[in-house]
């Protein structure tokens, strides 16, 4: 059975065009994916972003989409000795 590989590619913003210093948001971006196994591959300067390849290997991912329910089973009600079972309406017998 083949390796499932997954593969993202990332458009991690700098803060000053021309530097590798980056933004608070991808600064934090990059670390969660290292965090979560990926690695990073490649890496492309670009004017105002940084181009980065990231993969991770291993089991394939749950199946996206769960069975479908069955039919519910719905217990049948009495209506009430009195008659004011409150209807539709809700107010029962004036």
């Amino acid at each position: 059975m083949p390796d499932y590989k997954e593969v993202l590619h990332e458009r991690l913003y700098v803060k000053v065009p021309g530097t590798d210093k980056l933004r608070k948001t991808a600064a934090a971006r990059l670390k969660h994916l290292l965090a979560n196994g990926y690695r990073e591959i490649e890496r492309a300067l670009k004017p105002d972003h940084i181009m980065v390849r990231f993969e991770r290997t291993g089991h394939a991912p749950m199946k996206a989409r769960l069975p479908k329910k069955g039919p519910e089973i719905h217990i049948e009600r009495r209506p009430r000795r009195d008659g004011q079972g409150g209807g539709p309406g809700g107010r029962g017998r004036r």
